[in-house]
């Protein structure tokens, strides 16, 4: 330990407005530390009071309580030899400003409160919508410590690209040799990879070492991966926490080495279904702890989709507390019927059989229908309901939280139904495209077989005419995903994403995706909270309901 600094990252899973539990963490963590000797812990973005917060922000007596707790935080560092770098909101004075608060980040040292920053860049694109409930930041702040100046930034600080305001330069300016950045940088796939160079490449340009501490944990449909890093100041990473693992973690750093060693690389399985995986798998259990649900219900069709929300679940939340239910119609084949029941058996978890086929019958009936006629798309939508009105029974009869089966490609193409396979408290699988479903059911089966062979090969079908297959009404998968990933993520238009797949793709087939896409965009603003996963997610896509540009 001879010349060396020792830093806590306190890579921690707060919970949005519970300060009592999230003050009582922080304490405790900080206590910890000390024992270890640590210099300094960081604890990530808005960690006393949970990020996002939203309109919480604007709410006098929130960011009041906020203070209250800060205030015995403070308190909790008197007699010890440690700096706390601390995320939370503070007002803003400014009598004639409309937002209420500003985010800030706390050094404290000693029994009080040395240095107060307030975060400079606001986002408001994709998921973020901070200028809305914040007031920026006007300065950039250094604060002396053990000799050195270390400058104070809060996520999107270092995220500069887009800003004429540019933190790093004016800490570099203010002779800054350590950077410490606080973040609640929410996951998707590949953000890791895109975090390293952000973070290696201001090391090296800026020539300081930069210590970064993320929120981890799942808050309502946004999951965040952790990965807190430690780079030294010619961009090389010396140390990374896990992701997806809340947890105190320290690292030693020796500023006059001259010999850095060699570089902490990202895990292989980075941006893998591994990844995704493991990441809902925290956001369900955590939309459960944090919200006080205990047990989830789920509507087994047989179908791939089902399959893995269910393995999800269980993985999530322990097998007593997940029941599965299979609900045959007049189209069911018998394979799916018992597809559902070896699932569930290979999982450990309660199952029924609630068929639905007399009350589709008596329905029809009641309508003057006949039960025998082709049906019509009213007729298929009625079966999806009638599964939905025997799953949100079970819900309130049980108990049991209702989790959505459906697919990002279904979502996007509207291939869902209002009030049917929609109804629900969470869409586990609503960002993950059809594709990349199987790649997760086929990953989860090498850590322990549990989905069937027959699940994972059988033609996708929604079951509700005779015969049905996806692909009557669809283009193959592989082409549609590789379209809306064009579309909906990278923002491209009909005639862009022609040029990207070089004639691969009809462009009938691409008009029409895109056009049922943006058609169904008013399903979409009536789902579950949605697990965010990818780059793009439903909640950071703001389009209109009426719209009548096609690009």
């Amino acid at each position: 330990m001879k010349n060396a600094i020792r830093f806590a990252f306190a890579q921690m899973d707060p919970t949005v407005g519970d300060y009592a539990r999230n003050t009582a963490k922080i304490i405790a963590w900080v206590r910890g530390a000390a024992r270890k000797k640590a210099d300094l812990i960081v604890f990530p973005e808005a960690a006393l009071c949970g990020y996002p917060v939203w309109d919480l922000a604007n709410k006098k007596a929130f960011v009041d309580e906020g203070l209250k707790h800060l205030k015995k935080i403070a308190a909790a560092t008197r007699g010890r030899d440690i700096a706390v770098v601390l995320g939370f909101i503070e007002p803003c004075r400014d009598r004639a400003s409309t937002r209420a608060s500003y985010n800030a980040l706390a050094w404290i040292e000693k029994g009080r409160i040395r240095t107060i920053y307030h975060k400079q860049l606001l986002p408001t694109y994709d998921v973020f919508l901070e200028k809305i409930f914040f007031m920026p930041g006007q300065k950039a702040c250094v604060v002396p410590w053990k000799g050195r100046k270390v400058g104070l930034t809060i996520c999107e600080d270092i995220w500069d690209a887009p800003y004429e305001i540019k933190p790093l330069q004016a800490l570099q300016k203010q002779k800054a040799d350590l950077i410490v950045n606080i973040s609640a940088s929410p996951y998707y796939r590949g953000v890791a990879e895109a975090r390293d160079a952000q973070l290696k490449g201001h090391a090296g340009r800026y020539g300081f070492p930069m210590v970064y501490v993320n929120q981890v944990g799942g808050q309502d449909d946004l999951l965040f991966d952790g990965r807190s890093v430690f780079c030294d100041e010619r961009g090389v990473v010396l140390f990374r926490a896990p992701a997806f693992t809340e947890g105190l973690f320290y690292f030693d750093w020796y500023p006059e080495r001259n010999k850095s060693p060699h570089e902490v690389a990202l895990p292989q399985w980075t941006s893998k279904p591994r990844e995704t995986y493991n990441a809902l798998v925290m956001g369900l259990r955590d939309y459960f702890q944090k919200n006080g649900f205990k047990k989830a219900v789920i509507g087994l069709s047989g179908g791939i989709d089902s399959a893995l929300v269910a393995t999800v679940a269980v993985d999530a939340l322990g097998a007593g507390a997940v029941k599965g239910v299979t609900m045959p119609g007049p189209f069911s084949s018998a394979g799916s019927w018992k597809d559902s029941e070896i699932l569930a058996k290979a999982l450990g978890i309660a199952f029924e059989v609630r068929p639905i086929r007399e009350k589709y019958k008596d329905w029809l009936r009641v309508s003057g229908l006949a039960a025998g006629k082709r049906p019509t798309v009213a007729m298929e939508n009625l079966q999806a309901r009638l599964r939905g009105m025997e799953l949100m029974f079970l819900s309130n009869d049980e108990g049991r939280l209702v989790l959505t089966t459906g697919n990002k490609s279904e979502l996007a193409m509207g291939y869902c139904t209002l009030y049917g396979d929609m109804a629900g408290g969470l869409a586990v699988i609503g960002d993950v495209y059809k594709t990349d479903v199987y790649r997760l059911a086929w990953y989860r089966n090498t850590a322990g077989y549990v989905i069937p062979e027959a699940v994972l090969k059988k033609a996708p079908s929604a079951e509700l005419r005779p015969d049905q297959k996806d692909e009557d009404s669809l283009p193959p998968y592989e082409v549609l995903d590789e379209v809306l990933f064009l579309y909906i993520e990278k923002n491209l238009s009909r005639e862009e994403i022609l040029r990207k797949t070089r004639g691969r793709v009809a462009a009938e087939v691409v008009a029409d995706v895109i056009h049922k896409v943006d058609h169904n965009e008013y399903k979409r603003r009536q789902t579950p909270p949605i697990l965010r996963v990818t780059e793009k997610a439903w909640f950071g896509r703001r389009m209109p309901i009426t719209n009548r540009f096609q690009g």
